[in-house]
Order: C-alpha cells, then sequence, then structure tokens
C-alpha cells in the first residue's frame, strides 16, 4: 500500500513538472533589454520625442442609398352592371270552377286499448321507484307498495 502511494505521489509530481515546463520557456533574452536590468549598467538612453503631423483624412464620395422603387398603380376600372336578365316568367293563372272541399270532422281522441294499461302502468312506476328504497327484505316490501299505490294513481288516469 505504501509503495503504490508513493509512485501515486512521483507520477503527481511529474506530471505537475511537466505542466509548468512552458513557464521557464522565457528564453532569458538578456542583450535586448528583456530580462534582468542588472546587465545594463553601460549608460541611460535618452531619445527626444516625436512629432507627428496632422493626420491625413481621406473622403470618399459619400454613399448613395436607393429606396425601394416607387409603384403607382391605375385606378380600378368601373363597370356598371344592368338589371339582370329575366330568365323565369310567372306561372299562368287559369280561371276555373272552385274546388269542392268537404270539411271532415275533427279527429277523435285515441285511448288505451286496455281499460287497465293505467293500472299497469302504474304498477311498474310505482314498483321502479320503491326498489330505490329499504336493504335486503325492506327493499321488497317497498317494490311491492310503491307496485300498489302505482297501480291505484295510474288506474285514476
Amino acid at each position: 500500500m505504501k509503495a503504490s502511494r508513493k509512485v501515486l505521489v512521483m507520477l503527481a509530481a511529474g506530471a505537475s513538472l511537466t505542466a509548468m515546463a512552458p513557464a521557464f520557456a522565457d528564453g532569458w533574452d538578456y542583450e535586448h533589454g528583456y530580462g534582468h536590468w542588472r546587465h545594463h549598467e553601460a549608460g541611460v538612453v535618452y531619445s527626444a520625442p516625436v512629432y507627428y503631423g496632422p493626420p491625413q483624412v481621406v473622403y470618399g464620395s459619400p454613399p448613395v442609398y436607393y429606396g425601394p422603387p416607387q409603384v403607382v398603380y391605375a385606378p380600378a376600372p368601373v363597370y356598371y352592371y344592368g338589371p339582370p336578365p329575366v330568365v323565369y316568367a310567372p306561372a299562368p293563372v287559369y280561371y276555373g270552377p272552385p274546388q269542392v272541399v268537404y270539411s271532415q270532422p275533427a279527429p277523435a281522441r285515441v285511448y288505451a286499448s286496455s281499460p287497465n294499461a293505467g293500472n299497469v302502468g302504474g304498477a311498474i312506476a310505482g314498483a321502479v321507484i320503491g326498489s330505490r328504497f329499504g336493504q335486503g327484505d325492506g327493499r321488497l316490501a317497498a317494490t311491492a307498495i310503491g307496485a300498489v299505490l302505482g297501480s291505484m294513481i295510474g288506474g285514476g288516469m
């Protein structure tokens, strides 16, 4: 375990030094005044200020911008439409003897064919309504009572 840790530390140190190698590539260019100043003890060099004349400005022709062409439309033609042509003629009128219309009596009211239809319909409706109440045997009793009451009410209609 200790040996592998030492190997890892050595590899990390080598990788760090390899990564820092470009920092040592300065070149140490002493002859041109770069680097350490202790090598330039010969004297101080002064230079006179340099004056430049006024800048020369050359102006070209101004840019020409063209807008979209002007579009002029001719006025819309005016059309006059006359009255539409007649494509139909009114139906001819024929005079003849008046039609004979026979009056019929109003139709009679239609009743159920059976005199017990109200009783049966009321019993069915009462049984359906009665079955919604109660639980167990109470529901059976409520259905029977609803059928009897529905039959009595339906028979009166």
